[in-house]
C-alpha cells in the first residue's frame, strides 16, 4: 500500500520508524556498557529502570529465552542477570529504552488478547510460553520481531555476563582480575 503524501501519512511513517529505532538499537547491542556487570553490593541499591511488575514479566520472558535444557545450567532467576539488565537499561539513552516497558506489557498480555489463552504470559506453562515467544520471533510484523530480538539480546547479555554460566561454554573467566584491569 503506497504511503499517502499528506500530514497523516507522514505521521504514520514517523511513528513506525520511531517505534522500531530504539528497540533495534537494543537488539543490536554487542557488549554491556562499562560497569553494568559491577553491581552495587549494598542492600536495596539497584538501578530502577523497570518497575516491579515489569521485572516479573522480564524474568518470565528471559527465563524462556535463555533456557538451555542443560541440567547444570543455572536458571535465569538464580543469577543476577535481571539486575544487570536493569542497570544496563538505566545507563542507556532514554530514547533507546523508552519502549521497553511497553514491550514487556505487550509480551505479558499478548497471549490473553491475541492468542485466546486467557492467561497472561507469566502465568503460562513453559511450552505455552515458548509457543508465544515463537509467535513474536516469527511474526509478520517487524515491530513484534524487533521487540522480541531486543528483549532476547538483553536476556542473553545479562545471563552470559554471569560467572555461573561461563562453564557452559568453556569460558574460564577474564585473564586479569577485575581489580588489576582498572
Amino acid at each position: 500500500m503506497p504511503l499517502r503524501t499528506h500530514r497523516r501519512g507522514f505521521l504514520t511513517l514517523s511513528l513506525k520508524l520511531g517505534a522500531t529505532a530504539g528497540l533495534s538499537t537494543i537488539a543490536g547491542l554487542r557488549a554491556l556498557p562499562a560497569g553494568a556487570t559491577q553491581l552495587p553490593e549494598a542492600a536495596g541499591t539497584r538501578a530502577a529502570f523497570f518497575s516491579d511488575s515489569d521485572r516479573v514479566v522480564l524474568e518470565a520472558v528471559a527465563t524462556r529465552m535463555v533456557y538451555t535444557g542443560v541440567p547444570e545450567a543455572p536458571l535465569f532467576g538464580e543469577t543476577r542477570a535481571l539486575e544487570v539488565i536493569d542497570r544496563t537499561c538505566s545507563e542507556l539513552a532514554p530514547e533507546v529504552t523508552e519502549l521497553l516497558p511497553l514491550a514487556l506489557r505487550l509480551f505479558e498480555w499478548w497471549p490473553f488478547f491475541f492468542e485466546l489463552r486467557f492467561r497472561r504470559f507469566s502465568d503460562l506453562d513453559p511450552a505455552e510460553q515458548d509457543a508465544s515467544l515463537t509467535g513474536w520471533m516469527e511474526s509478520r510484523f517487524a515491530v513484534r520481531r524487533t521487540a522480541f530480538f531486543a528483549l532476547r539480546n538483553l536476556a542473553l547479555l545479562g545471563w552470559w555476563s554471569q560467572e555461573e554460566t561461563w562453564p557452559l561454554i568453556g569460558y574460564q573467566g577474564p585473564l586479569l582480575e577485575p581489580e588489576a584491569r582498572a
